[in-house]
């Protein structure tokens, strides 16, 4: 599979345009549940990678997690799929470059 398809595929998958792997972003929306709960992947105050849930009604809290225990702790979920697959995009633009 050539990259432009593989990056097709993936985006055709998180359900963003191909352009979204390419655009530096504050953030990354991971994961929109049928419930409205929303992952999104950005930096926190010291930035490092953090993984941020928050819930569909104003009124509902957020939590945060280290990106890193994110990965450890989910199980395959869509949200983690999308992570693992912004971070393979991220180290075969780094590798190439």
């Amino acid at each position: 599979m050539t990259k432009s398809n593989r990056l097709r595929e993936l985006a055709d998958v998180l359900g963003v345009p191909v352009a979204a792997f390419r655009n530096s972003k504050d953030c990354y929306h991971l994961h929109v549940d049928p419930a409205g709960t929303r992952w999104i992947l950005t930096l926190d105050a010291q930035g490092k990678p953090i993984v941020r849930r928050i819930g569909r009604d104003a009124g509902q809290t957020s939590a945060e997690e280290c990106a890193f225990l994110f990965l450890r702790r989910e199980e395959e979920t869509p949200q983690r799929n999308a992570l693992i697959a912004l971070i393979e995009r991220l180290l075969t633009t780094q590798l190439k470059d």
